[in-house]
């Protein structure tokens, strides 16, 4: 019973502080629909044969989860810094659990923060039932999840918030343009060689943003991806809590 009340406290501070920034939330909310509306209208004009709203609808909408689940990795890369993370974990819990709990806390930032960008999905593309709304909706968490740790792999590793704000971007670009996010398949590879489209393939968001496209389209998941997916997030949830639990030995 004491282990799961430390884990609510860690859960809860997480939570509280990513609701005190409620405007600024909102406004970067409206941002991302904007975005959508943009490439939609930009890009759609040039891709023949393909309603691009409805497309990448689901692509933005993982784009906001990964971004809510690195604003907790900001957070923890600020708390290092100033050696506030060690005030912390002086606290009487046991450190895996503060770990997890902060990782979960970053999960459920990013539903909340996507939670917007998917009704729009929903509204553009189709309605799903209950059971396949659930489905979506755990899918976002265990995706944000594996940000979530990316991010602390980052916020762990590199001293500096403007050291981390570098590194954040140039994940950010290899997740976002090094994967079908914004490109069909099917299209990148009239246009690039089969290793360029074998290597996009393999990046960790075009296995989340294909698995919610079948989800929503109601389309076959590929078994490639759904392998694709479980093996990153395992692994990167592991290197996580090892990344933050060796930057406190330190």
């Amino acid at each position: 019973m004491k282990n799961r009340l430390t884990f609510v406290i860690i859960l809860k501070m997480d939570i509280k502080n990513f609701f005190r920034f409620t405007y600024w939330i909102a406004i970067l909310m409206v941002s991302y629909i904007i975005d959508l509306l943009i490439m939609a209208n930009t890009l759609g004009n040039l891709i023949v044969g393909l309603n691009y709203l409805k497309f990448f609808s689901p692509g933005i909408t993982l784009v906001s989860a990964f971004s809510a689940s690195f604003i907790l990795g900001r957070k923890i890369n600020i708390e290092k810094e100033n050696k506030f993370d060690f005030y912390l974990l002086s606290l009487p819990l046991k450190r895996l659990d503060f770990i997890l709990g902060r990782a979960l806390a970053g999960a459920l930032q990013g539903l909340v923060y996507s939670f917007p960008l998917l009704i729009t999905s929903f509204i553009l593309i189709r309605l799903p039932n209950i059971l396949e709304i659930l489905i979506i909706l755990f899918f976002i968490i265990v995706f944000s999840l594996s940000m979530t740790s990316l991010a602390i792999i980052l916020a762990t590793s590199i001293r500096g918030s403007r050291n981390f704000t570098l590194a954040r971007s140039l994940v950010y670009l290899w997740l976002m343009f090094g994967s079908t996010i914004f490109y069909p398949i099917d299209i990148i590879s009239n246009y690039f060689p089969n290793l360029v489209v074998y290597i996009l393939q393999f990046n960790p968001m075009s296995f989340g943003v294909n698995i919610l496209r079948s989800l929503l389209f109601q389309w076959q998941i590929q078994i490639q991806d759904m392998i694709g997916i479980t093996i990153f997030t395992i692994s990167i949830i592991f290197l996580g809590i090892f990344a933050y639990d060796r930057s406190v030995n330190k």
